[in-house]
C-alpha cells in the first residue's frame, strides 16, 4: 500500500488534518528525493574514477615518472579542494562525489608512489595506508556503503590468522570458542550501536561497524545452524546445544525489538527462524523430498509458516509494546 493511499484513508478516519497530509508527503519526497540524488552522485563518483584509472592505465608507458607525480598531485590536491568546498557550501551530493573520487584517488597515489621508488610492501600495509589517509573523506561521507567499504579495507589490513584458526574450530568442533565468537561479535555490535547513537550526526563509522559485526554474527549463527544443528546430520550430542544457541539467538533478537518497540526488527527475526525452523524439517524429512509425499508435506509446512507468520504479525502488531 502507498503513503498516498494510507494518508487518504488515515484523513477519512480522521486521524490527520488536510495539512498534516501535505507535510507528510512534501517530507517523505523530499527525503526519497535526498537519497535518489546522492545515489546517483555516488555511481557517479565510481565511474569517473574507475575511467581516469582505465586512461592512465591505457597510457601508462607513455608517460615519465616525473609527469606521473606531477599530475598526480595535481589532481589529488584539486580533489582535496573541491571537497572541502562542497562540504563549506553544503552540496551534499557533489560531496559523496568528490569524497569517494578523492578516496580512490589516494589508493592510487600510494600505488604511484611505491611503483615510481620500487618500495617494498604487500597488501596489509598499503590498505592500512590508504585506510589512514582516507579516514576524513569517509567521516564526511554520510553514504552507508561507503563506510562499510572502508571498514573492510580497514580490517583486510590485518594479519587473520588467529581468524583462520577460529574458523577451523568452528568447522570442525563446536566448543565454548564458538559460543565466544558470537557473544563477542554481539557485543561489538551493540557496542557499534551505542556510539552510533552520539555519533550518528557526524559520522556513519559506527552504525557500519554495528552492521557489519551483527551480519557476522547471524553468520556465525546460520552457521551453527547448518552445520552442527540439523536434525539427523550428526549425533544428539551436537545438535540439541546447537539448536539451543540458534534459538536463543533469535529468542533475544525478539525479545529486544519487542522492548524496543522495533516491528521491522522483530518481523524479520521471525522470517528467519521460520525458515530456521523449515530447514529443520527439510533435513528431518529430506529422504521424502524425493517423492510426491514430500513435495505434498514439504508445500503444507510453507503454508504453515506462512499462517504462523502472518497470525504472528496480526498478534505483534496489536501488542502493547507496539502501540
Amino acid at each position: 500500500m502507498s503513503l498516498a493511499t494510507k494518508l487518504a484513508r488515515w484523513k477519512e478516519q480522521n486521524f490527520i488534518t488536510q495539512a498534516q497530509c501535505d507535510q507528510i508527503l512534501a517530507f517523505e519526497r523530499q527525503r526519497s528525493g535526498h537519497t535518489f540524488w546522492r545515489g546517483a552522485f555516488i555511481v557517479a563518483g565510481l565511474l569517473i574514477g574507475l575511467g581516469i584509472c582505465l586512461l592512465i592505465a591505457a597510457n601508462w608507458k607513455a608517460l615519465g615518472s616525473t609527469f606521473k607525480i606531477i599530475g598526480d598531485f595535481l589532481l589529488l590536491g584539486g580533489l582535496f579542494y573541491t571537497t572541502f568546498w562542497c562540504i563549506t557550501h553544503q552540496k551534499k551530493g557533489l560531496t559523496e562525489l568528490f569524497a569517494i573520487l578523492s578516496f580512490l584517488m589516494i589508493g592510487g597515489t600510494i600505488g604511484l608512489i611505491g611503483q615510481v621508488f620500487n618500495l617494498e610492501g604487500g597488501w596489509s600495509s598499503f590498505a592500512l595506508f590508504w585506510a589512514l589517509l582516507a579516514i576524513p573523506f569517509v567521516i564526511v561521507s554520510r553514504a552507508l556503503f561507503f563506510n562499510l567499504g572502508w571498514l573492510c579495507l580497514l580490517i583486510s589490513s590485518f594479519n587473520f590468522r588467529w581468524l583462520e584458526n577460529l574458523l577451523d574450530q568452528l568447522f570442525r568442533h563446536l566448543n565454548s570458542s564458538t559460543l565466544a565468537a558470537v557473544v563477542v561479535l554481539y557485543l561489538l555490535s551493540y557496542a557499534g550501536k551505542k556510539l552510533d547513537e552520539t555519533l550518528h550526526p557526524y559520522t556513519l563509522l559506527p552504525q557500519a561497524f554495528e552492521k557489519l559485526t551483527l551480519w557476522l554474527t547471524y553468520f556465525c549463527i546460520w552457521f551453527i545452524g547448518l552445520r552442527w544443528g540439523t536434525l539427523g546430520r550428526i549425533t544428539l550430542y551436537t545438535t540439541l546445544p546447537a539448536n539451543l544457541i540458534v534459538f536463543a539467538f533469535f529468542a533475544l533478537r525478539l525479545f529486544l525489538a519487542v522492548r524496543t518497540q522495533n516491528l521491522v526488527s522483530f518481523r524479520r527475526n521471525a522470517i528467519l527462524l521460520e525458515i530456521y525452523l523449515f530447514v529443520l524439517f527439510a533435513s528431518a524429512f529430506g529422504n521424502l523430498f524425493m517423492s510426491g509425499i514430500g513435495f505434498i508435506l514439504g508445500g503444507l509446512g510453507i503454508l504453515g509458516l506462512i499462517y504462523l507468520f502472518r497470525r504472528t504479525s496480526r498478534y505483534v502488531k496489536n501488542m502493547e509494546a507496539f502501540k
